[in-house]
C-alpha cells in the first residue's frame, strides 16, 4: 500500500498555524506515516521560523500567496489574515479532489477573521459543506475513546431549539451510523443520543423538544436498524457506566458535548467531518494568538489528526 498523502492548510497566517506547519515537517513520526504537503504562504513559514527558531524544512510545499502576507501581526486577526486562511483550505481541498493528496488536514482558523473579510462561513465544517456540495454533514470531535458528534454546532444557543427537527437529527444519525462503520471500522456502532433540557425535560417538565422532535428521531433510525438509544439526560450521558455501553454521543448541541470531551482530551482531540466526499481531519483547538510566534504551541493535536486522517485513509482506500 503506497505512503497516504495529506494536504495540511496553514490556517490563519497570524496565529499558531505556521508553527504547528514547521514542526509537522520535520516530525519524524508524522512524515514517517505520510507525505506532508504544506498549504500556505512561504513568506509567512519563513517570518515565523525565525520568529520560533525552529528550522525552515518543508520539502513538499503548494504556496498561496496573498496580498499583504508580510504585514500581519502575529497574534491580532484581521481581514487579510481571514481571507488568507480560506485561500489555503480552498488550495488544499483542490489537491484532495484532484487526487494529488489522500486526506485533508486543516490548521485552526479564526472566526473573528473570518467575519472581517466579509466570509459568509462559521468555520471549517460549513465551508466544506458548501463546497463539496454535500447535504448532510456532521462535526465530531474524537478523543481519549470519546466520539462526539453535533446536531448544531457554531450558532447561538438560543437559537439551538429552532434548529431541531426529527429529520435534520436522523440525518445526522444516518451520517454518524455510516461512517463510523466505514471510517472507523465498528460494526455496529451504538449511538447515545444527548437530550436537549435539564433531564431530557423529566417527561415535558422543563420542555417538549425531547417528545415532540429528537424521541420521534431516535425511533426512526431504530426502525432503520441503526443501534441508538435515548434521549438521555446530558448531565448523565458522560459518566463511565454509560459510555461504556456506546462507542458515541450525538450531543444537541457545541458545548453539551464538548465540553465533557475537551475536559479529557483537549489538546489531544480531532475534529473530523462525517458525511464529506473526501476525508478531512482538524486540530481541536483555535489560532492561540495569545501565544503566536514564540515557538511554544502544542503540537500534539496536529500528530493526532495526521495519524487519524492516514488510520482512514488507509482504511477506506481502494487500491
Amino acid at each position: 500500500m503506497s505512503t497516504p498523502v495529506l494536504a495540511l492548510s496553514m490556517g490563519d497566517p497570524a496565529g499558531i498555524g505556521p508553527e504547528l506547519m514547521l514542526k509537522a515537517a520535520v516530525d519524524a513520526e508524522l512524515t514517517a506515516r505520510a507525505k506532508l504537503i504544506i498549504v500556505g504562504s512561504e513568506d509567512v513559514l519563513r517570518a515565523h521560523a525565525l520568529l520560533t527558531h525552529i528550522p525552515y524544512n518543508i520539502p513538499h510545499l503548494e504556496r498561496v500567496e496573498t496580498a499583504a502576507m508580510t504585514e500581519l501581526e502575529p497574534g491580532k486577526a484581521s481581514a487579510a489574515g481571514g481571507a488568507a486562511s480560506i485561500a489555503y483550505v480552498e488550495k488544499a481541498l483542490d489537491l484532495v479532489r484532484t487526487g494529488d493528496a489522500d486526506a485533508l488536514v486543516t490548521g485552526p482558523i479564526n472566526k473573528v477573521a473570518l467575519g472581517m473579510a466579509g466570509l459568509p462561513w462559521a468555520g471549517h465544517t460549513d465551508f466544506l459543506k458548501e463546497r463539496t456540495q454535500t447535504d448532510a454533514v456532521v462535526m465530531m470531535l474524537v478523543g481519549d475513546g470519546l466520539r462526539v458528534g453535533l446536531v448544531t454546532h457554531h450558532i447561538a444557543l438560543a437559537a439551538v431549539p429552532g434548529r431541531l427537527s426529527t429529520e435534520g437529527i436522523l440525518d445526522v444519525l444516518r451520517v454518524m451510523h455510516a461512517e463510523l462503520r466505514r471510517c472507523f471500522g465498528i460494526e455496529r456502532p451504538r449511538i447515545a443520543v444527548a437530550g436537549l433540557n435539564p433531564h431530557a425535560s423529566d417527561g415535558g417538565r422543563f420542555g417538549t423538544e425531547e417528545g415532540r422532535i429528537i424521541a420521534p428521531a431516535i425511533r426512526l433510525a431504530q426502525s432503520e436498524g441503526i443501534a441508538c438509544g435515548g434521549p438521555y439526560p446530558p448531565d448523565t450521558l458522560f459518566v463511565p457506566t454509560m459510555l461504556e455501553r456506546t462507542d458515541a454521543v450525538l450531543a444537541m448541541y457545541h458545548d453539551q458535548g464538548l465540553i465533557p470531551l475537551k475536559m479529557k482530551a483537549f489538546g489531544r482531540a480531532v475534529n473530523v467531518t462525517l458525511g464529506l466526499p473526501i476525508v478531512r481531519t482538524s486540530v481541536d483547538h483555535g489560532t492561540a494568538y495569545d501565544i503566536a510566534g514564540e515557538g511554544v504551541a502544542s503540537i500534539d493535536s496536529l500528530t493526532e489528526a495526521v495519524k487519524l486522517a492516514v488510520d482512514i485513509v488507509e482504511r477506506t482506500r481502494v487500491e
